[in-house]
């Protein structure tokens, strides 16, 4: 048979996309009927909890391997920053550092507010004052995304630091920090029963009244994504998640949430419910089921929804690299320095 020309292409019935040389009907390619047609098709990544004790130059390196994946925006569902402090200069500069590694992001950001990030008052206010809110959504190619505030209302400081001082507070993160280090067995022991347990989801009667007239006003979307920091179903008594279950009813779903570093998955009236794993926040729990760190890819395409866990070791650029698999507690962990305080932008 002749070699066919460029000029020979000819288009194909079964997807006008390809233009393809004459052939005999023995062909070295499968139907091209299989191919999709993706106009309405999108991909989008989440990055999870950062922080608390951000481990060194793994967050850095989940943004980097986002944007070889190309996704058409991005969302990380919080705890981005250390926090835990009203001193509004220590704020702005862990704001700072933030901001500066995702910078370097090729595709759009949503945000989504953690326990670290809106951890009192003065923090709850700078956010506000830097992205003007802490429960959203929007639509994109006919799919709803709705982003919560778990923190609402936020715990009071009493609450928050179980009848102590603030000085008494500050020891104990101090410890927590040096346990991290030197002794993250311990560490990891202490924090179990809070990874698979309740974890305190809070949303006010404001917010899930809010959330009941988003959902009513975007009946027609082919897709609904739910976004929160504290997995709320893991208590499955609370008001919380039986309020957003009811709202969320017969339509199509997916939730995701973060803040427990360790990746599991439960399917609820037929809907997933997912709890990402770490992102460079420090692992809590020594089982090796869903303790790595990744980013995560969710494609809502013509057969539905479909995600993929990427775990950061196994990414390389077009320079390859070296795969070296990082065990539980294989090898200490070495923790970000908090950032320095600045003054005010």
């Amino acid at each position: 048979m002749t070699t066919p020309r460029p000029a020979d292409f000819e288009t194909s019935p079964a997807h006008p996309l390809f233009a393809l040389s004459p052939l005999p009907d023995q062909r070295p390619y499968t139907d091209l009927a299989a191919t999709p047609n993706r106009p309405d098709e999108f991909t989008f990544a989440l990055l999870s909890d950062r922080t608390g004790f951000a481990r060194e130059g793994v967050f850095e390196r989940a943004v980097e391997a986002t944007n070889l994946f190309n996704p058409d925006f991005v969302v990380q569902v919080g705890d981005t920053i250390e926090g835990y402090t009203e001193n509004i200069n220590e704020i702005w500069g862990q704001w700072r550092e933030f901001e500066g590694i995702t910078s370097a992001l090729d595709a759009p950001l949503f945000r989504t507010p953690g326990n670290h990030d809106v951890s009192n008052e003065v923090m709850r206010a700078e956010w506000l004052r830097r992205y003007g809110a802490l429960y959203y959504a929007w639509r994109y190619r006919d799919a709803l995304f709705v982003v919560l505030d778990t923190q609402d209302p936020p715990p009071s400081i009493e609450e928050m630091t179980h009848g102590m001082s603030p000085e008494e507070f500050a020891d104990l993160l101090r410890t927590m920090h040096t346990d991290v280090q030197e002794n993250p067995a311990d560490f990891i022991a202490s924090q179990k029963d809070h990874v698979e347990g309740p974890v305190g989801a809070r949303f006010s009667d404001e917010q899930l009244a809010w959330v009941g007239e988003i959902l009513a006003a975007n009946r027609d979307v082919r897709h609904t994504f739910v976004f929160m920091h504290i997995p709320c179903w893991q208590d499955k008594d609370s008001k919380e998640f039986t309020a957003l279950r009811d709202a969320l009813a017969d339509r199509d779903y997916t939730a995701f949430g973060g803040h427990c570093h360790n990746y599991r998955r439960e399917v609820i009236d037929g809907r997933d419910w997912i709890r990402l794993g770490s992102t460079g926040g420090v692992w809590v729990t020594d089982k090796e089921d869903g303790n790595w760190d990744h980013i995560t890819l969710v494609s809502l395409t013509r057969n539905g929804v479909k995600i993929a866990n990427v775990v950061l070791e196994g990414i390389f650029d077009a320079g390859g690299g070296t795969f070296h698999y990082v065990k539980p507690l294989a090898e200490p962990m070495k923790l970000v320095a908090p950032a320095a305080p600045v003054s005010a932008p």
